[in-house]
């Protein structure tokens, strides 16, 4: 059976998550569930302990780190309990300007966590800050076995170029599949790099109330680019993510 795949996904800010975890776990979705601060990664592994088909993440969002960089003690302290490392990365949006100098500190003491423990997954926020991330991955991540996923990419070709060179991954919604810009950088990224996610409850509207209908559009959509049905497209999109795990084993 192929599952369809949310690399990238918050899934304890769902509603009533609490009382419906088993719901979302029974779905047909390989899941990881990102987090936004260390302080978050307990509790949420706790709610998913029984969990067959969602992984939690552990956490630092660059739009928060403000309020919990100071938590990087815990960070350090919880990074062996799991592989998956997220939501981290660097946001350059105006609005976070005056933290951007201690999110790229924080951010490297991050990676430098993750190479040292390696074999991580890093599920990576890069808007306004995709050559900066670059930089900072190719610093401190090099020779490491971690395997990179940039979520939602909104970047410019020179920086999407790059990252492909590095061999990272990129998690595509239903959003971009729907947009000009989004179908532009999809379509420069080599099949074998895709990943799919929801981003969800964060994208969710009237039309896309579920992540089974975020992931079906997000599937569709590259299919229709791929030139593939959506269960061709689904099994390049479940087969690239076992790869993606494989190498982390």
């Amino acid at each position: 059976m192929n599952y369809y795949i949310d690399a990238h996904c918050h899934v304890d800010l769902l509603k009533n998550i609490q009382y419906s975890w088993t719901n979302e776990d029974s779905l047909p979705i390989k899941t990881i569930s990102v987090t936004n601060a260390p302080f978050i990664y307990e509790p949420s592994k706790r709610l998913f302990s029984n969990s067959k088909n969602i992984r939690v993440a552990l956490g630092m969002h660059p739009e928060l780190v403000d309020q919990y960089g100071s938590q990087l003690n815990l960070f350090e302290k919880l990074i062996g309990d799991t592989k998956y490392i997220g939501e981290i990365g660097l946001d350059g949006s105006p609005r976070f300007s005056k933290s951007f100098e201690y999110q790229k500190k924080v951010f490297i003491e991050i990676l430098s966590l993750c190479k040292s423990s390696d074999k991580k997954v890093l599920t990576i926020h890069t808007r306004n800050a995709a050559s900066e991330t670059i930089e900072l991955l190719e610093k401190y991540l090099a020779k490491s076995s971690c395997r990179v996923i940039f979520h939602w990419y909104s970047g410019n070709q020179t920086d999407l170029k790059a990252a492909i060179r590095n061999g990272y991954y990129f998690s595509v919604n239903h959003k971009m599949v729907a947009s000009e810009k989004g179908k532009q950088i999809i379509m420069s990224i080599p099949n074998h790099l895709l990943l799919t996610e929801t981003d969800a409850p964060f994208t969710f509207s009237d039309n896309i109330k579920s992540r089974l209908d975020s992931l079906r559009a997000a599937t569709e959509g590259l299919g229709l680019m791929m030139k593939q049905d959506l269960e061709a497209a689904k099994s390049c999109i479940y087969n690239n993510f076992k790869t993606m795990l494989k190498d982390v084993n």
